[in-house]
């Protein structure tokens, strides 16, 4: 969605997810974006607000122009922050903020369009395989939901499409999913990829798995699982177990309905986080047992995001490509 005529100058960007948000100054065709600041999302009750702060770091810049990322669809000028609370108007926020454009793709879009401008140093292979030419990527990656976007080639170019793939419904394939899935769809209606391949379905799975077992004790958190799955707590190693499982069906099911050859580029900012916990190897037998297209999916490479600041790198290239 655009506002406004972009002129060749300094842009704004913004990369706003339900938890944090990181906001760069990019000058079209001079290098990488400049980190501004990083704060938590929460710190600000809407997007005019955090565009402020930024632009008073820089008032040299003079800044007429932003392009942010944000969590949610982006279907209208009225846009909700589906994990942060926020809505707001775009065209609105523009005048606001007294800027000539603005623009707001999805942040998996700025995911996808990552994923056309990082070199080799920035992406690790998890896995054998060699990318199809011209042929679809998947971006798709937890942080506190689970996002995704297709990257299709278009003549020379490029063009990506933000999808809700952490949508789709998760289908279990043991008997310990089955009971998860189960729980889940009583308490909240249906058990979607996200509902377990996220933050937020840390949470989901320990309290499934709580009940399932009758264990005492207060809900834990995101952090709090973590931070025990370190200290070898079986519980929380299984929550982790149930957890990358899901992440791996999803990611497998969506490369075989997009036809991903290019490869399947996993971020979010859950993975980062879980280092040395999250098993890679785990992770791909899951994602290549879908029976007869075993062999299929074991030619599409897995690749994980190692650039500290993708989405703001995909901000980069989606302003480059537009201007």
């Amino acid at each position: 969605m655009s506002t406004g005529r972009p002129e060749h100058r300094a842009w704004l960007l913004a990369d706003v997810g339900g938890t944090n948000a990181r906001v760069g100054l990019y000058n079209p065709g001079q290098g990488e974006p400049d980190l501004l600041f990083a704060r938590p999302t929460s710190d600000f009750d809407d997007l005019a607000g955090l565009l402020r702060a930024a632009i008073q770091t820089c008032p040299e810049a003079h800044v007429r122009h932003a392009a942010c990322a944000i969590a949610s669809p982006v279907e209208a000028d009225d846009i909700a922050l589906t994990n942060a609370g926020w809505r707001f108007s775009v065209e609105q926020t523009r005048r606001r903020c007294e800027l000539d454009t603005l623009e707001i793709i999805n942040d998996w879009a700025a995911q996808g369009w990552a994923i056309t401008r990082l070199g080799p140093t920035e992406l690790a292979q998890r896995s054998d395989g060699v990318p199809a030419p011209m042929t679809p990527k998947l971006a798709l990656g937890p942080g506190t939901g689970l996002g995704s976007a297709l990257v299709v080639p278009a003549d020379a170019r490029w063009q990506v499409f933000a999808t809700e793939g952490g949508h789709i419904s998760f289908g279990p394939q043991t008997p310990r999913e089955a009971a998860v899935v189960t729980h889940i769809n009583a308490r909240f209606g249906h058990c979607s990829a996200e509902r377990m391949a996220s933050g937020k379905g840390l949470e989901t799975i320990d309290a499934a798995t709580a009940a399932i077992d009758g264990r005492d004790g207060q809900p834990r958190d995101a952090y709090a699982i973590v931070a025990d799955a370190k200290a070898d707590e079986p519980a929380a190693r299984e929550t982790l177990t149930l957890f990358t499982q899901a992440l791996a069906s999803a990611a497998g099911d969506l490369a075989l309905a997009t036809g991903a050859r290019g490869g399947v580029y996993i971020g979010g900012g859950l993975i980062p986080a879980l280092g040395a916990l999250f098993d890679w190897q785990a992770f791909h037998q899951r994602f290549i047992a879908k029976g007869r297209f075993g062999d299929y999916l074991n030619a599409i490479p897995v690749f994980s995001i190692e650039a500290s600041q993708p989405a703001l790198a995909g901000l980069a290239a989606y302003v480059e490509q537009r201007s």
